[in-house]
């Protein structure tokens, strides 16, 4: 008898344990996701790409995380086109088109990064880049010297929903 009441009180014990296990919405298989594969990759966590930090981990991302570095990124670039594009305009003589050193957002492609640092911060890492670069779905995108404005950097903190400054060439 007492071996039965072991063995019921497991048995229960089992049924509420998986019962009540919460399902993760988060995904690792990125591809599940919905997003512009026509302007953005996101790369898987490897430690060899230096985007990824050696003591890092993967990262899950949900729906909402893609609309938060969404949101981050054009806040990241308005803030470079009102408050850096100027001083470089300025910083030309005034003889260089100020649209010609604006970021539009529209024309870039992006690298996305995602990973969780030593502290669990969920970060993402983020390149933008407008020139051409067929294997850039595959490939980290490596900018030549004296690349302006045609690539950006941007590294946001999912955790708290805050970004970093733009970074472009020397710029930000």
């Amino acid at each position: 008898m007492k071996s039965l009441l072991i063995i019921s009180f497991i048995v229960n014990l089992s049924i509420i344990t998986f019962s009540c296990r919460q399902t993760n919405p988060s995904a690792l298989d990125y591809g599940k996701l919905s997003y512009d594969t026509n302007k953005i990759a996101i790369f898987k966590w490897d430690t060899s790409k230096y985007q990824f930090p050696n003591n890092s981990e993967p990262l899950p991302l949900t729906q909402e995380d893609l609309q938060v570095v969404d949101s981050l990124i054009k806040d990241g670039v308005d803030s470079f086109n009102i408050q850096v594009s100027p001083k470089l305009y300025q910083s030309f003589h005034s003889k260089v088109p100020l649209d010609s050193l604006l970021i539009k957002q529209d024309n870039y492609k992006f690298q996305y990064f995602p990973f969780k640092d030593v502290n669990g911060k969920r970060i993402m890492s983020i390149i933008g880049f407008s020139a051409s670069f067929e294997q850039w779905k595959k490939e980290v995108y490596q900018p030549k010297l004296h690349y302006g404005i045609k690539m950006f950097e941007l590294k946001i903190n999912l955790s708290e929903k805050k970004r970093d400054n733009l970074h472009s060439g020397d710029f930000g």
